[in-house]
């Protein structure tokens, strides 16, 4: 593709969806798990930058980023070249059974970006999803406690773990109950939609006051919660930032009861929100950081 197709706009060349487009979009209906949920009948089959061409050889432009992962673009040629370097050494050698030098590597990469103090430890996954049960099993194996704060809004993953601090929408627990015990949910400040004639600053006291006057006093004392998660930036909750404020005082709350702070950065982590993690806007320092998606478009040297 070329800087003119970049600065020149999409290109149709079909009816959309095209011809070989809905020959797959049935082949899929036919073989795939409906729960690969999709809202549009695209079928991608190349990419480049913000470009996106799919089977009949219509162009858009990608403004999801491929849903968070290719933060520096499609098929960005570094990081191309370093999948393909990879490839050609070593595809696969067991972390769990044996030592492998580039997984050192970029632990102490990680470790120099991380939005908190060190010493750090890092523990890879397959996924964001993952990510999140990782830090459940941590969270409660540290603190020898079971319950676990999330919000209302929240989306942190589809495994039983992680799906029991999801609270976007009915649809992703459906017939999924019961789910992981332990977990309270508790409402994310969103001062663009607060309630009438309370002040920004009201709403978010609101909140952190509900966490510590209503939770703490009616359902999880606090020496029994092990972790509070949050999306500093919530995903499908709106793409609602937290106000720093209100991560400040989560911070204090979670110092005051022994309680550990996890920041899910799978969709805001990685650079996205202009600093290496979104918590970091907030001068917020957290006990975990949860990532994924993004951090696979960085190429390392």
């Amino acid at each position: 593709m070329t800087t003119k197709t970049l600065t020149a706009g999409p290109k149709l060349k079909t009816a959309l969806p095209g011809p070989n487009a809905k020959r797959i979009v049935a082949g899929d209906d036919k073989y795939m798990s409906p729960s690969y949920t999709r809202s549009y009948p695209l079928v991608a089959k190349r990419g480049r930058g913000i470009v996106i061409e799919d089977v009949d050889g219509n162009e858009f432009f990608d403004f999801s980023a491929g849903i968070a992962v290719t933060s520096t673009g499609h098929c960005h040629p570094e990081v191309v070249a370093a999948i393909q370097k990879q490839a050609g050494e070593l595809i696969h050698m067991s972390g769990t059974d044996f030592y492998y030098e580039s997984m050192i590597t970029l632990a102490d990469r990680l470790s120099k970006v991380a939005p908190m103090k060190g010493p750090h430890k890092v523990y890879y996954g397959n996924s964001g999803t993952e990510a999140v049960e990782a830090a459940m099993k941590l969270a409660r194996y540290h603190t020898k406690r079971q319950g676990i704060i999330a919000f209302y809004g929240a989306f942190h993953g589809r495994t039983m773990g992680a799906l029991s601090l999801t609270a976007s929408k009915t649809q992703q627990r459906r017939r999924f109950f019961p789910v992981v015990p332990g977990v309270a949910h508790v409402p994310y400040p969103n001062v663009y939609r607060k309630p009438e004639g309370m002040t920004a600053e009201e709403h978010i006291a609101e909140c952190v006051r509900f966490i510590e006057d209503r939770v703490f006093k009616t359902i999880m004392p606090p020496e029994e919660c092990a972790a509070i998660f949050i999306e500093p930036i919530q995903g499908e909750g709106g793409y609602l930032p937290a106000p720093a404020e209100f991560l400040r005082e989560l911070r204090r709350i979670c110092d005051t009861h022994g309680i550990l702070l996890v920041s899910d950065e799978v969709q805001s982590g990685a650079g996205r929100s202009g600093k290496w993690w979104a918590i970091q806007h907030a001068g917020v320092e957290p006990d975990v950081v949860a990532s994924a998606k993004g951090i696979a478009s960085h190429c390392a040297d």
